[in-house]
């Protein structure tokens, strides 16, 4: 049997289906990229305070002993810092002598769960400032207003 006569057409049409098969590979795995780009939540967010006690913007009838700050990320055991200030009328400190007395405490049994204690508080406006380290290594700050009594 003769064989037919070999022109490279054979090694051409080989290379146009590799190069074919490449072309897919290459489309397949950005597809696959992107699904998984847009589909990605943030690993790392700065803590977000849930709720707090007293809440923002509680009038309340008597001096709290405490403050609670809730978030939605684990905290650090250090590096937490909460301060009760008498509050201006725009919300920042009137002054910076802080009414907490120690140093903010995690609770161990919830360690998204921030609480320090205060010293009696007169009637008045009151600002919570905190700034907080989360598991992750991120910082976040904010505050919370607050009154005792009637609000001067």
């Amino acid at each position: 049997m003769l064989a037919a006569p070999d022109d490279g057409s054979t090694a051409r049409t080989e290379r146009v289906r590799r190069c074919a098969r490449s072309r897919v590979r290459l489309r397949l795995c950005l597809v696959v990229c992107s699904a998984l780009l847009a589909a990605r939540t943030p690993a790392f967010a700065h803590a977000r305070l849930e709720r707090s006690s007293p809440a923002a913007g509680a009038a309340l009838g008597s001096s709290p002993a405490t403050v609670e700050l809730k978030f939605n990320e684990l905290l650090d055991d250090e590096f937490n810092d909460v301060k009760v200030f008498r509050a201006r009328s725009d919300g920042a400190p009137a002054d910076d002598h802080s009414a907490t007395t120690g140093k903010p405490r995690v609770d161990p049994a919830d360690r998204t769960r921030l609480t320090t204690d205060l010293d009696p508080l007169a009637p008045g406006a009151y600002v919570v400032q905190w700034k907080v380290l989360s598991r992750d290594g991120h910082s976040a700050r904010g505050r919370v207003l607050f009154s005792v009594g009637a609000a001067n």
